[in-house]
């Protein structure tokens, strides 16, 4: 039986965001960036996650103007 992907491709991509957060064990790590080191296709997709990634941070660390944290507190507390 033939192994449809030589290449490793399939395998890297699913491991990218347990290693764009850090949680692989060191040599799981390394494959995934020895990898990417080789894939031109992969390390864009890194690319595009990573970006993502810092993008949902920053919107996460983001927050609401008092005036609407305190428009939002009230309707919740008249509807309760």
């Amino acid at each position: 039986m033939s192994n449809p992907d030589p290449c490793g491709c399939s395998d890297a991509l699913a491991r990218l965001w347990a290693y764009l957060d850090s949680e692989l064990e060191e040599l799981d790590a390394a494959q995934v960036q020895a990898h990417l080191d080789d894939c031109e296709g992969c390390l864009s997709e890194y690319e595009v996650e990573l970006v993502i990634k810092r993008v949902l941070r920053r919107g996460c660390a983001e927050h609401a103007p008092e005036t609407l944290r305190l428009r939002i507190w009230q309707q919740i507390t008249q509807q309760g």
